[in-house]
């Protein structure tokens, strides 16, 4: 039988979806369900001194109104997922009369309809205590803490950048970024006979049993989450978000049903948040171009109550071969909601400083920068002297230099044109993501006819988890595909990955491929797939990553335990990365300055590629959101409010067709035989990393013009007076 895995096979999930077949959790219908409306509050920081609920009250159809004064938001604390936990905020927003950011709910109103909850939430009225407030990094830097272990030292950094014959050194930043899927946040909640089920765009569907049931006291085993489609994440959906925890409350007071759909605008402060970040990067090199030293330092917008570290450069120290390697990472406390993981959370701003700090050094050497980045590639891990699990690199840059045609550039700034007379920018960048890890079980069931059903709690966003898994089983079973099909996104299933960090084909698949072995195994000599024993045959199997002690093994595959256990990208005897390199073409008017993407070319590293058809998408789609990054995507703030301005899709810019020119995409074929049973690597992050450095890039080469700072506009690239 001819391979399924490898083949490019059309998504399990296709017509359903273009035919509007599949329910989100929001349409999901639950009979005699009442509606919520959130109020959230206008201060960035203070305390509530009055809160008015009577004219909210006497709305016709109102049932309740839940304040920090109410019975139903006496909980549990919640524990911060950045801490190991569940929750996107350790801070109940209505466990007390204290404000902490703008926009923080403070009421949560449940009606019969969905006009009446949002009336009545208008109605709500509060007077606040404020206080001073600060929501962006420029204020708060004094305030900024190291996170010593996060740091690396490689050599004497600060001897060699001394001694270089060359040194760069610049400032980097990215602003506050928002994720937007197309599928709003949600949550359903119904009990039953003391158990509660919950319908939730959820990435993580165990942590959010595991939440729900501590709020309320419950035993995990009744407490049921659902989430078998997810209309987008990015990260903004790996945590529990308060509001599906206060819409369980209320559902349990009521004695009925409840559903919120939370509007735009509300999401931008109800949940999680790419946080705002400055970079200082030093380089050194010979002048031959070999790097001497590299210096990283690094800035984290946080919120007063959680510490999330995001320590990008950890990766991007992997990037070249230097002897000497130093990086900082600190936090620094704003009044804002935490913030959260946003697709290549901490790779994305890392790679933009690192890999625009590099083409400053090829400029001032007289380099091409793609020799460059060829003359530093490193045969061992730079900062542990470990060996690559695998390492593509070389072959990713120089296939793509290949598909776009880099030896045709003109080195010199602002000497390509087009036929229209448009300016031509070409640029380039490396990319490189940890291949993370997580345990999973998961179980399969061959029935006669030669049918099969695989079953996890993992979850499929729209990366093609359904149509991967498939094949996995299938290709097991000597089955056809489509004899196959998968169950995802339901807590009641064997104990899945959180799908974040690229991890659920390594993750998930491994444990798919050694259940199917196990039931293949089973079946009498004289047996096939079409006839099992008894009509039905069933085994489930669990893989764990081997780097982790038997206890977070454990802890990963009992679905009734908190938290999760993940396996890093650097072990005892390994480095494992995804990596890519991608190159960017940019059209700049010269007279109105506008920039425009002409063309994009990645080529990418990812170990064995299950499905190159959902690759594709999902590498090609990262490459389109990094050059929005580039070009468009910032949430701004209002430093006298402390709030974010642009918090609705017409404020808030991000990429669509008319912005993006040709995608190319390819993969190298790549074999390795450690990062899991597969030989697979993550795919779904990578491709964001460097795109926004090879824009910019990009318009340094088209304009003369450097710019440093995210989203890069029209004003940044006008001429000087």
């Amino acid at each position: 039988m001819k391979d399924v895995v490898g083949a490019p096979v059309v998504r399990a999930d296709a017509l359903a979806k273009v035919t509007g077949a599949v329910r989100y959790a929001a349409d999901v219908p639950e009979p005699d369900a009442a509606h919520a409306a959130l109020v959230t509050g206008t201060v960035a920081r203070g305390r509530i001194v009055a809160l008015d609920t009577a004219a909210a009250e006497a709305v016709p159809g109102v049932r309740l109104v839940i304040t920090h004064r109410s019975p139903e938001a006496k909980l549990p604390p919640g524990g911060f997922l950045g801490a190991g936990e569940e929750f996107q905020s350790s801070v109940n927003p209505l466990a007390s009369d204290e404000i902490h950011y703008t926009g923080q709910i403070v009421a949560l109103v449940v009606a019969d309809s969905v006009e009446a909850a949002e009336e009545a939430a208008h109605r709500v009225t509060a007077e606040y205590e404020p206080r001073p407030a600060h929501a962006t990094l420029a204020e708060e830097m004094a305030g900024a803490r190291l996170c010593e272990d996060l740091s690396i030292e490689v050599g004497d950094t600060e001897r060699a950048l001394a001694e270089a014959p060359f040194v760069v050194e610049a400032e980097y930043t990215t602003p506050a970024m928002h994720h937007n899927p197309i599928e709003l946040y949600s949550t359903t909640a119904a009990w039953c006979d003391g158990v509660l089920t919950a319908h939730v765009p959820s990435q993580s569907v165990q942590s959010t049993r595991a939440a729900l049931a501590l709020m309320f006291g419950l035993p995990v085993g009744s407490v049921r989450v659902l989430s078998p489609y997810v209309g987008g994440g990015f990260g903004c959906k790996a945590s529990v978000l308060w509001h599906t925890v206060l819409v369980a409350a209320a559902a349990r007071s009521l004695g009925r049903p409840v559903k919120l759909i939370v509007p735009r605008e509300q999401m931008f402060t109800v949940g999680s948040f790419r946080p705002q970040t400055r970079h200082r990067v030093r380089l050194g090199a010979a002048r031959d171009g070999r790097l001497l030293g590299y210096e990283h330092h690094t800035w984290w917008q946080n919120s007063r109550a959680d510490v999330l570290p995001l320590p990008g450069a950890e990766s991007t120290a992997r990037l070249y071969t230097s002897p000497n390697i130093s990086t900082r990472e600190y936090v620094v406390p704003t009044d804002v909601n935490t913030p959260g993981f946003m697709r290549a959370p901490a790779e994305f701003p890392a790679a933009f400083a690192l890999e625009s700090a590099l083409d400053e050094l090829a400029e001032a050497l007289g380099t091409d920068p793609l020799e460059l980045r060829l003359r530093n590639e490193p045969a061992r891990d730079p900062v542990t002297g470990l060996p690559f699990s695998s390492r593509s690199m070389e072959a990713c840059r120089r296939r793509g230099a290949e598909l776009f045609g880099w030896s045709r550039r003109d080195p010199r700034p602002g000497s390509m044109r087009d036929r229209d007379g448009l300016l031509i920018g070409w640029g380039c960048a490396s990319s490189c993501y940890p291949v993370l890890r997580t345990p999973s079980r998961a179980r399969v069931r061959l029935t006669a006819g030669g049918r099969a059903e695989v079953l996890v709690a993992a979850h499929d966003l729209g990366t093609g988890a359904y149509t991967v898994l498939a094949q996995i089983a299938a290709q097991e079973l000597g089955l056809p595909v489509t004899g196959v099909t998968v169950r995802l996104g339901d807590s009641g299933l064997p104990a899945g990955p959180m799908s974040a960090g690229s991890m659920t084909t390594g993750s998930a698949g491994s444990a798919v491929r050694a259940a199917a072995r196990a039931v293949r195994d089973r079946l009498p000599a004289t047996g096939t797939v079409a006839d099992p024993p008894g009509g039905v045959l069933e085994a489930e199997a669990a893989w764990a990553p081997p780097e982790l002690d038997a206890e977070a093994a454990r802890r990963g595959l009992d679905a009734e335990a908190r938290g999760f256990a993940q396996a890093g990208a650097v072990s005892a005897t390994h480095a494992m990365f995804s990596h890519g390199a991608q190159f960017v073409e940019v059209l700049v008017d010269p007279g109105t300055r506008r920039i425009r993407l002409g063309r994009m070319v990645g080529v990418f590293a990812c170990g064995r590629i299950i499905n190159p058809r959902t690759v594709r998408s999902q590498l090609a789609g990262g490459m389109i959101w990094g050059a929005g990054h580039a070009l468009l995507e910032e949430t701004q703030v209002d430093p006298a409010l402390a709030r974010f301005t642009n918090t609705d899709l017409g404020g808030y810019h991000i990429a669509c067709n008319a912005d993006i020119g040709e995608v190319t995409v390819e993969t190298v074929d790549e074999t390795d035989e450690v990062v899991n049973p597969l030989g697979a690597k993550g795919v779904g992050e990578i491709g964001v990393v460097g795109t926004a450095a090879a824009v910019a890039n990009a318009v340094r080469h088209a304009t003369g013009i450097r710019v440093r700072e995210l989203p890069v506009l029209v004003d940044d690239v006008l001429p000087p007076r």
